[in-house]
Formats: C-alpha cells, structure tokens, sequence
C-alpha cells in the first residue's frame, strides 16, 4: 500500500451537514457519477448520525446539481408509498408517516426525518420533484400483508380480495428475522399459489408498481417457507431489491439509493451470495455507480424497539474493533482526512496494494469480508468515527 498516493487521490469533505453552503468538495462527484443513471451510496453501520448526514448532503447535490429524480432507500417497496405521498405534500405528521413508512425501523431516526422534511420542501417549488421510494421486500421481511395491501389499493375490487388480505396479513414483526426465518409465523397454505394469481391481475392492469408489491410479497411467502438463500450465491432479499430497482428505472432517468454496502457492492457479501451490484452491473455498465462506505472507529448502535423514543438509540452501543492493517478502513484511515471521498477508479493500483477486506458491522457481528476494493467500488466515503442517530419522537 502506497499511503501517499492514497492521499493524493482523497477529496477532504468540508463536513457532513446537509445545509452546508459550500459544496465545493463535492465537486468530485460530478466526475465519478458522470452520466450514470443509478448512484449506489453505501453505510457501512445503520442506524449512525453520520452515515445518515453524509447520504443526505450526497442526494441533495445529485438531485440539484445532476438531476436525480429519486431517492431509494433499503425499505419495504409498499410502505414507502406513504412516504412518497408525503414528500410530494401529502397528509400526515412526519414522525407517523416515517415510523409506517420506512421499514427495520430507519424512519425512527432524526437524521431521516431531516432528509424527508428536505424533500418535501424541495418538491413544493421544485420544477423537477423528487421521488421517494423502498426497495425491500415488505412487512420487515416477516409479513406479506403489506404487500398484497399496497397492491389490492392500486386494481378495481374483486371478490375474495379480503380473504386474501386476511390470509396475507401475518402481523407485526418485531425485527427482522434470523436468515432461515425462525421465529417468523408461518404462511398458510396455498397463500403463494393466490399471491402468485395477484401478481398476474396487476400485471395485465399494467400497474408496475402493483405488480411489484406482490412480487416482493410472494418472494417473502418464499423465504417464510425456505429461509433466505433458496441456493448456492442467492439471496432473496438483494434479487428482489434489484427487481425492484429495475422497475423504478422504467419510471426515473435517474436514481440514487442508500442501503449497507454489503448489500450493494460489486463483489460477493459476507455469506458469499450474489449483491445488488453484481446483480445490476452486466445491465447496466456505465450506468451503475457504487460508492461504498466505511468508518474506522465509534459505537456501533444497538436499536430498543421496546425503549422509550428518546433512549430508542442510546448514545453508547458496540465498540467498533480497530480496523486489521488490511483493511480499506485502516488504509483510509492513513490519509489524515476524518471525512473524505476517493475516486477509486483514479487511484493507482498501488496505492491500495495488500488490501483485501472491509468489515461488515452490525450491532451482533464484526466481520471481515473479502474485497478488491477497485472491483467493488468506483468510489468510497469515509467518515472516521460513527456515532449512534438520534432517536425520533413519536
């Protein structure tokens, strides 16, 4: 590893605010965009004040500066057309619309309400608005019900609509469950067979966005009955994300999204199954852009669901381990910038000799996964120390 080409090539950020009047620093983002239709903005940690900040002034300077007409969020697909209709001046208060709305309780946190309450007011004068979508299976990926109901709201009434619904409707998760859905209530038989039978009525309505919503519905009735990896490199969560994606780019020239970057960079994931970038980049080429994300040190939030709104994100959670020297969080950390942006596809190889992995952080895990971070990312931002985000008043 050659430290100082490294720094050669990392943009310092000015901060991470999204208010900030000098987006000087993020003139770099107009050369590793370029002309792609789909920005990919990785985390590295959910549930942090700094990730959700950097996202937020990341999309405000695509959408004013580059024309980016949506914003996706790793979330359920038909919760978040109640945030849609909110940023585009619909009913609601903010905190009840992003607590429904946005799934694995990311609608919880201030920083989303910031970015939210932002759309909003963009779009109330904007010549272009912009929309706001989730991309994720429904129901915190235990329950159907949200998905079949997103649907059925979108197609003229039939008989047996309700039972349907009633038979879809498996409650309110608690959490996202384990990855071979153990403790998730059972789908009652035959449920795919009558989803299934939705997806095509939606479908010959020519509704795509009904049409997804039971698609991820029926795809979560899969993973209920088989866990979430039906075969070797699969994952049924990132194959309906990138369905979903693909919808949306039939409705949006240009979009960008925010997920962990386990999820979206261009190699294998921690399990070894296939991400949304590997999924998306023989389609799309050029027109697929992946900006990772890393931190080096910081408490790593733990989320209390049964806590009250103020301590639902206590200000203490797992340490974040010192990054193992090959790392590209310990490479990173060598540039002397806190809060940086790398062109990686201008760095000499070189400069990142010897690296092999970055970490997967989650409040139950630190792990190691295996990268070339040049094969990975296009670009990567890193915001040093992580702290856990506000919690929201309900």
């Amino acid at each position: 590893m050659d430290t100082t080409a490294l720094a050669e090539h990392a943009t310092p950020l000015h901060s991470l605010d999204p208010d900030a009047d000098d987006d000087s620093d993020l003139d770099v983002l107009r050369e590793i965009v370029g002309d792609a239709r789909v920005v990919l903005v990785g985390e590295s940690a959910h549930f942090t004040t700094q990730f959700g900040r950097l996202q937020d002034r990341l999309t405000r300077f695509l959408v004013r500066e580059q024309g980016f007409s949506a914003f996706v969020l790793e979330s359920g697909l038909p919760e978040g057309m109640l945030v849609d209709r909110w940023v585009h001046g619909g009913p609601g208060r903010l905190p009840t619309v992003a607590r429904h709305g946005i799934t694995y309780a990311m609608g919880r946190c201030t920083e989303m309400h910031t970015q939210l309450r932002w759309l909003r007011e963009h779009n109330a004068t904007a010549a272009q608005p912009v929309s706001f979508a989730g991309m994720d299976v429904p129901g915190w990926c235990a329950n159907p019900g949200p998905g079949v109901a997103a649907c059925l709201a979108r197609l003229d009434p039939r008989p047996g609509d309700q039972q349907l619904l009633a038979a879809a409707e498996l409650g309110a998760a608690p959490g996202a469950p384990a990855v071979d859905a153990a403790g998730t209530p059972a789908a009652p038989p035959g449920l795919a067979a009558r989803i299934g039978q939705l997806v095509d009525r939606a479908e010959a309505c020519g509704d795509d966005l009904a049409r997804q919503c039971a698609r991820s519905a029926l795809r979560l009735v899969e993973f209920l009955d088989g866990g979430l990896y039906p075969g070797p490199g699969r994952n049924l969560r990132n194959e309906v994300m990138a369905e979903n994606l693909r919808m949306l780019l039939d409705h949006h020239q240009r979009i960008v999204v925010s997920a962990h970057t386990m999820h979206l960079q261009r190699s294998p994931s921690f399990d070894g199954t296939a991400t949304i970038g590997m999924l998306l980049a023989d389609e799309l080429g050029e027109d697929l852009v992946v900006i990772g994300g890393t931190h080096t040190r910081g408490a790593i939030p733990d989320l209390d669901l049964d806590a009250t709104a103020a301590e639902r994100f206590p200000r203490t959670g797992t340490a974040a381990p010192p990054p193992q020297p090959h790392t590209l969080e310990a490479a990173l950390d060598t540039t002397g910038h806190p809060l940086q942006l790398v062109d990686l596809r201008r760095t000499p190889p070189h400069a990142l000799a010897g690296i092999t992995a970055t970490r997967a952080q989650t409040p139950q895990q630190s792990l190691l996964v295996h990268i070339e971070p040049q094969q990975a990312y296009d670009a990567v931002a890193h915001v040093g120390t992580i702290t856990p985000a506000h919690g929201a008043a309900d």
